[in-house]
C-alpha cells in the first residue's frame, strides 16, 4: 500500500468522524402513551419501570410487557399497541424511518397520515411487514413456535416471509410458518376491543385544526383542554383543572437522556406534546401553549426552558434549610432556544417557530413574559450524580432574591465544581426575573409605566385614567359638558370664568362672576337685576338707564329753546311715605317676584353642583406632596464698629 492509499484513507476516516461528530440527533422522538400493568423500558443509560406516562422513546429502545400488561407508543400520528408478554425494540427512529422489531409477543399499529408510510416497516423473527396506505394491522410473533401471523384491519399490508410476497386487504391475515404460508378470514379477541377503544380516542380529535398531526402528543389535548385563536400568538391551547400555582414544568421529573441531555417527562396525560414544541405565555393571568408555526416539520426538544441560578446562588427552602438553587422557567414565544446539544446551523434553523401572521420570528418583542411566574426553583445537588429527578419530591423554593443569575438559554446544567457563568439578560437589566420594559417606573409609585400609561405630570396617575385638566379646577376637562360645535362660524364651547361650566350652558359672562349676564344685570347698582324690577314698558324707561321712569320720578318735556329730542329733566317730586298697612300687589309684580325667586333658586343649584363636583375630584386626587419646610433666613452680617 503506497503513501497515497495512506494519506487517502486517513482523510476518508477523519471526514467519517468529523460527520458523525456533527451528525444533528433526531428530530421525531415517541413517548409512552399509555402503560398498564408491569410494563419495562431499556435504554443505553438503564432501566425504567413505575410511572412512564410521557416517558421518551427513541432509537435503540426497548419496551417489553409482563404478562396482562399492555401498552402504547405514540410517534406522531403513528400508535403502537403491546399485548401482555410482548417485546418490542425501536430499531431506528428519525426524521424519515420507523424500524420496528416484535421479538415475540403481540403488536398492533395504526397509521393515519400518509407520511409515515415511506420509512415504516415491522420485522418479525419469520417476516416483514410494510404498509402501503393508511391503515392497521396487528402481528403475533413466538405465540406458537417458529410462527408469525399478519392481520389486515383496516388499509392494505405487504408481508414478505418463506420466500414469497404477498398483499393481505382489511379483513385478511397470513400465517407464516417456516417455507408454509396459510391466509385466511381475520379474528378479534379482547386485545383488539382495547386497540378500537382508544382509537375512538383520536376519531373526533380537532387539535390537527390548529397542529399537524406530526406533532407527537397531539390526540391528548382536546380531552384536557381549549382552544383559542389570538390575532398575536395564533392558536393558543390552555389547560383545564390545573391548581392555581401551576406553572409549566412544574409537575414532572427530570431524566437524562442521549445525546439531548437533561430531558423533561411530564406527569399529566397532556404534557407531552406542550413540554417539547411551541412555547408557553401568560394571557389574561392564565397559561397558554402556543404552537407556533414551523417552516417544515417541527421539531422535537427535551424542554423548551431556560435555566437559572447555580452553586453561588443561595436561596431559601423553608424550614431553615438554605442552600445553592437551580431553577429554570417556560420560554415564551419572543425567546429563543439555543440547544446544548451539538446541532448544526441547519438544524438550529428547524427549531426556530413562527407566531402571529406578520412572521414575528420567537426572538421578537412581542409577547408577555411569564418568567416570574414560571420560574420553578430546587436544591442545587439534586442534579448530581443522578439520572433522575422528581421534582415533585424535591424542596421547592419560598424565597430568592432578585437577582438571579441567568445561564444562557437551553445550556445544560453544569456538573459539580464547575462555576455557573453569570451574565445578564439583554432585556432584564436589574435581573428581577421580569422584562425591563414592562415594569419600568420612573415615577417610583410601584407601578409599571407601561401598565399605567403615559404620565406627563408626573404624579404618578396615567394621563389617560385623569385626563387633561386645562382650567385647573381639578374637574378632568372629561367630566365636563363636551364641546359641542354650534355653526362653521363658533368654535368648541369655552369656559372662560373657569368655573367648571361649558359657557353654552350659563351664557354671556363678562365678568367672569360664574352667573349668566341676562340673569342679573343691574345697571342702576340696587342689587336686583333690571328684568327682575318689573320693566314691562319699553318707553317707560326713555333714558336707558336701567331704572324704571316710574320709579324715579322722571319728568319728561321739552324746554324752549332745546331740541326735541333733548329731554330737559327737573328734581324729582318725593313721594309721600306709603300708608302702614300692606296695599296688595299687582299682577306683574308678583309675577316679577315668583321670576326672581326662580332665578335665585337656579343660581344656587349650580353652585352646589360645582361645589360637590370639586369635593368628590379633591377625594380621588392623590395627596399633594409634602411642600418642603421654610427656609431660615440668614442672618445679617453686622460690620465691625469702625476703630
Amino acid at each position: 500500500m503506497n503513501r497515497k492509499t495512506l494519506h487517502f484513507l486517513a482523510l476518508a476516516a477523519l471526514v467519517a468522524v468529523s460527520s458523525l461528530a456533527l451528525a444533528d440527533p433526531p428530530a421525531r422522538v415517541g413517548r409512552i402513551a399509555a402503560a398498564e400493568g408491569k410494563v419495562t423500558v431499556r435504554t443505553d443509560e438503564g432501566t425504567e419501570t413505575g410511572s412512564l406516562l410521557n416517558w421518551p422513546v427513541t432509537t435503540d429502545n426497548r419496551i417489553t410487557t409482563a404478562s396482562g400488561a399492555r401498552a402504547e407508543v405514540r410517534v406522531g400520528s403513528a400508535a403502537i399497541r403491546l399485548d401482555g408478554d410482548s417485546e418490542l425494540e425501536i430499531e431506528q427512529l428519525d426524521d424519515d424511518v420507523m424500524r420496528l422489531r416484535l421479538h415475540y409477543g403481540t403488536a398492533s399499529v395504526r397509521v393515519r397520515g400518509a407520511e409515515m408510510l415511506g420509512g415504516f416497516e415491522l420485522t418479525t423473527p419469520q417476516a416483514r411487514v410494510l404498509l402501503t396506505e393508511p391503515g392497521a394491522v396487528r402481528v403475533d410473533t413466538e405465540r406458537a413456535p417458529d410462527t408469525t401471523v399478519v392481520t389486515t384491519l383496516q388499509g392494505t399490508a405487504r408481508v414478505e416471509g418463506a420466500g414469497t410476497t404477498l398483499t393481505l386487504r382489511s379483513g385478511r391475515r397470513a400465517e407464516v410458518a417456516g417455507d408454509d404460508v396459510l391466509t385466511g378470514q381475520a379474528r378479534s379477541d379482547s386485545f383488539d376491543s382495547w386497540v378500537q377503544n382508544r382509537d375512538r380516542r383520536d376519531e373526533t380529535a380537532i387539535a390537527t385544526r390548529y397542529i399537524p398531526s406530526d406533532v407527537t402528543g397531539y390526540e391528548e389535548l382536546d380531552h384536557y383542554g381549549s382552544w383559542t385563536v389570538s390575532t398575536e400568538y395564533g392558536p393558543l391551547w390552555a389547560p383545564r383543572s390545573v391548581p392555581s400555582d401551576w406553572a409549566p414544568y412544574r409537575d414532572g421529573r427530570w431524566t437524562w437522556l442521549s445525546p439531548w441531555g437533561w430531558t423533561w417527562v411530564d406527569n399529566a396525560p397532556w404534557g407531552y406534546a406542550p413540554s417539547h414544541y411551541g412555547r408557553w405565555v401568560l394571557v389574561n393571568r392564565r397559561w397558554c401553549w402556543a404552537p407556533g408555526r414551523a417552516t417544515g416539520r417541527h421539531v422535537w426538544a427535551p424542554a423548551l426552558v431556560g435555566w437559572v441560578g447555580g452553586a453561588q446562588w443561595d436561596v431559601n427552602f423553608g424550614h431553615r434549610h438554605r442552600g445553592p438553587g437551580l431553577g429554570w422557567y417556560p420560554l415564551s414565544p419572543r425567546d429563543r432556544y439555543e440547544p446544548p446539544y451539538r446541532v448544526t446551523p441547519q438544524y438550529r434553523d428547524r427549531l426556530g417557530l413562527i407566531y402571529s401572521t406578520r412572521k414575528q420570528i420567537l426572538d421578537g418583542r412581542e409577547g408577555r413574559d411569564g418568567r416570574r411566574d414560571g420560574l420553578t426553583v430546587i436544591p442545587h445537588d439534586r442534579f448530581q450524580q443522578r439520572r433522575t429527578v422528581a421534582v415533585g419530591q424535591a424542596p421547592r423554593a419560598t424565597a430568592f432574591p432578585n437577582a438571579i443569575p441567568v445561564l444562557p438559554e437551553g445550556v445544560a446544567v453544569p456538573p459539580a465544581g464547575v462555576p455557573v457563568r453569570q451574565r445578564p439578560l439583554s432585556t432584564d437589566i436589574n435581573r428581577d426575573g421580569i422584562v425591563d420594559r414592562l415594569q419600568r417606573d420612573r415615577n417610583r409609585d410601584g407601578v409599571a409605566d407601561g401598565m399605567q400609561g403615559p404620565d406627563r405630570n408626573r404624579d404618578g396617575i396615567a394621563d389617560r385614567a385623569q385626563t387633561a385638566d386645562l382650567n385647573r379646577d381639578g374637574i378632568p376637562d372629561g367630566m365636563q359638558p363636551r364641546p359641542r360645535e354650534t355653526g362653521p362660524e363658533r368654535g368648541p364651547e369655552r369656559d372662560r370664568n373657569r368655573d367648571g361650566v361649558a359657557d353654552t350652558f350659563q351664557g354671556r359672562d363678562r365678568n367672569r362672576d360664574g352667573i349668566n349676564d341676562r340673569l342679573q344685570r343691574d345697571i342702576n347698582h340696587d342689587g336686583i337685576p333690571d328684568r327682575a324690577q318689573g320693566v314691562t314698558d319699553p318707553r317707560a324707561d326713555r333714558n336707558r338707564d336701567g331704572i324704571p321712569d316710574r320709579a324715579q320720578g322722571h319728568v319728561i318735556s321739552t324746554m324752549p329753546g332745546q331740541a326735541a329730542g333733548n329731554p330737559a329733566t327737573r328734581n324729582p317730586v318725593v313721594p309721600a311715605p306709603p300708608p302702614q298697612f300692606n296695599a296688595p300687589r299687582g299682577p306683574a309684580e308678583q309675577q316679577a317676584e315668583r321670576r326672581r325667586e326662580v332665578m335665585d333658586a337656579q343660581v344656587e343649584r349650580r353652585r352646589e353642583i360645582l361645589d360637590n363636583r370639586r369635593q368628590e375630584m379633591q377625594r380621588a386626587a392623590p395627596p399633594a406632596a409634602a411642600a418642603p419646610p421654610p427656609m431660615a433666613a440668614p442672618r445679617p452680617v453686622i460690620a465691625p464698629p469702625p476703630p
